[in-house]
């Protein structure tokens, strides 16, 4: 399973001055910024692992918001300074209102920035229940830009973002990033297929991903892992392993 994405819009691409939109020039975005992101890889990796959180997904945000940096002012400051950091937190009153946390290219702003993306997804699957949890990504995605009340149907899921785009060209970028150096760990553990677990929450990842790290094992999900806590008891079969058609046996690669 992967994450569908009409990628860049004209509004979007023309900003950049490209000649062409949808998913080209969201990777021609993603491809020029890959330098800045790599300044702060180990950073992400780690907020990404932390989280259980694809970090491609992260830099997808990242490139969006900020061109990885090279779009800020030198105090970190975008948006006319109304949004701080790589990740362009909104301190607003009128629209975050969120009190950044560290320095804007620090690892406690990418924990923040990535905790608000996770309660964005959260508000989406708690309004939107019945989506696909590739949908639900793409509805918290958007939710990140402008609040999960701008997001009224999966197909207009952009429609009030800005640019009309900005969860397809999210996703765009972060599937660039993840085919250089931002996809899968193999660790040994499970491989799971198209969709990973973020918190509470089931986000979608954009390519296999390891969860060995937070308790994903060879014989089943550890005991007092932050997998055993994401996933409730009826994806777990008897003695530790992989319940039939339970989500885990669901999503594992063939």
């Amino acid at each position: 399973m992967k994450v569908e994405t009409s990628g860049a819009s004209w509004r979007t691409a023309i900003a950049d001055w490209k000649h062409f939109n949808g998913v080209p020039a969201s990777h021609n975005m993603a491809e020029h910024d890959l330098a800045a992101m790599n300044k702060y890889k180990g950073l992400i990796m780690k907020v990404a692992e932390r989280n259980a959180v694809d970090p491609a997904v992260i830099c997808g945000i990242i490139s969006r918001e900020s061109r990885a940096g090279k779009g800020l002012d030198k105090h970190g400051r975008g948006d006319y300074g109304k949004a701080f950091g790589l990740m362009q937190i909104d301190t607003t009153p009128s629209g975050g209102g969120n009190t950044p946390k560290g320095e804007w290219d620090s690892e406690e702003h990418l924990q923040q920035g990535t905790e608000i993306l996770i309660e964005f997804i959260k508000r989406i699957q708690k309004k939107f229940h019945s989506w696909t949890y590739e949908q639900q990504l793409k509805g918290g995605i958007a939710a990140y830009n402008k609040g999960e009340d701008c997001v009224e149907s999966y197909q207009e899921v952009d429609a009030k973002t800005n640019g009309v785009d900005y969860s397809n060209d999210v996703v765009a970028r972060a599937q660039w990033f993840y085919r250089h150096g931002y996809g899968e760990k193999r660790n040994g553990g499970i491989i799971v297929a198209a969709t990973a677990v973020v918190g509470a929450v089931c986000a979608v990842a954009l390519a296999p991903l390891a969860l060995t790290a937070i308790g994903f094992g060879a014989g089943g999900i550890v005991a007092g892992s932050t997998a055993a806590s994401m996933m409730s008891a009826a994806a777990v079969a008897n003695g530790g392993g992989v319940a039939a058609g339970s989500l885990v046996a669901v999503l594992q690669s063939a």
